[in-house]
């Protein structure tokens, strides 16, 4: 069980988030990753200015991953834990529902069932779990157009659809029996739920929620950022959004929480989307 709790606190941290967009690291880190992409981009002029250059020809399945039936498995056991830790609410979940599931079923993941939910919070945020969970909570769907909403939307489900947070299972030398045990889980009580809901429900409620590493995160743009057109937004949504955020964390960085700190610059965001705008409308 020790290993289990072990690797369930990185598969969290990894996995139970993502918050979307925020903005700032700080001086120092940005410039070392950007140091970090110049040199991943400098075998060729192209990679260079295309900043989604090594997403482009991405394929996503379970393969080689927790299959989909035991991800699905994970992401209800890690919901519970979300809903002891969060106060979940009505309050605009039609709307998130409604945005949510366009954007969905024009992802490069369209079957998987996705549930979209709203937590009731000041702090301007949005996450996802393996399986297909998404959150926002209701700061974010004040501050947000409908445009800018399915930025986000997308962009969580850009995570799902890369199966960041399985990636990061993948790497961990308890996989083996992590998987096992998940795939023992049937979701009715069980000595093996209860351990992964003891560890689970420790977890969550030490507020160790993940970050995403920077490339996840330009690659869920990416993902999402292609995904709006279909869904019949305007992905100047993106950009619009991140330079809310932008302007939020000048003023007041505290209602963007702990959990963006370490996402991509958003300056580089805004300029990288801009360009990938350009591209689409060029096809």
């Amino acid at each position: 069980m020790k290993q289990i709790t072990r690797f369930i606190c990185l598969l969290v941290l990894a996995a139970i988030a993502s918050s979307v967009f925020i903005i700032p690291a700080s001086t120092a880190t940005r410039a070392i990753d950007h140091s970090r992409r110049s040199v991943s981009y400098a075998n060729t002029s192209a990679q260079y200015d295309d900043p989604y250059s090594e997403f482009r020809s991405a394929k996503y399945s379970n393969a080689g991953l927790l299959s989909e039936r035991d991800e699905v498995k994970l992401g209800t056991q890690l919901h519970r834990e979300v809903t002891k830790k969060f106060n979940l609410t009505d309050v605009g979940l039609d709307r998130v529902e409604r945005i949510g599931q366009r954007c969905a079923r024009v992802s490069q993941r369209p079957n998987l069932t996705y549930r979209f939910h709203v937590i009731q919070s000041r702090e301007i945020n949005g996450f996802s779990l393996p399986g297909g969970h998404v959150y926002v909570t209701t700061a974010l769907l004040k501050l947000a157009n409908d445009n800018e909403l399915a930025s986000v939307l997308a962009h969580e489900v850009g995570h799902v659809v890369a199966r960041h947070s399985l990636k990061t299972l993948k790497k961990s030398k308890e996989y083996d029996d992590i998987a096992s045990s998940i795939g023992d889980v049937t979701g009715v009580a069980g000595s093996i739920a209860r351990d992964l809901g003891v560890a689970l429900g420790n977890i969550v409620g030490a507020g160790m929620l993940t970050i995403h590493s920077r490339d996840e995160e330009r690659e869920a743009d990416f993902l999402g950022v292609r995904a709006m057109p279909a869904a019949g937004f305007d992905p100047q949504g993106m950009i619009t959004m991140f330079q809310k955020l932008q302007r939020i964390e000048e003023q007041n960085p505290d209602l963007l929480g702990s959990l963006f700190s370490d996402h991509p610059d958003a300056q580089e965001r805004i300029d990288n989307t801009r360009y990938e705008i350009a591209r689409m409308k060029r096809r």
